[in-house]
């Protein structure tokens, strides 16, 4: 899986803002399906390869590859 795109979520809703700052991305994978999730760890890059470590309430978390 690679990273398609990234932000850095700064102002988050009440529900996340203890959380801030953290990282968004749309990863593609490997079928060429695309989804969003969260990173854990280092920050990452566009083209960055990436493995999905777990998920919470639905949704992935990522870290990069090295």
């Amino acid at each position: 899986m690679t990273v398609y795109t990234e932000t850095v979520v700064h102002l988050a809703p009440e529900a996340f803002a203890k959380e801030v700052p953290y990282q968004v991305v749309i990863v593609t994978r490997e079928d060429g399906s695309r989804v969003t999730g969260r990173v854990i760890g280092e920050r990452v890059v566009i083209d960055d390869p990436v493995e999905q470590m777990e998920l919470r309430d639905g949704v992935p978390f990522f870290r990069k590859v090295k």
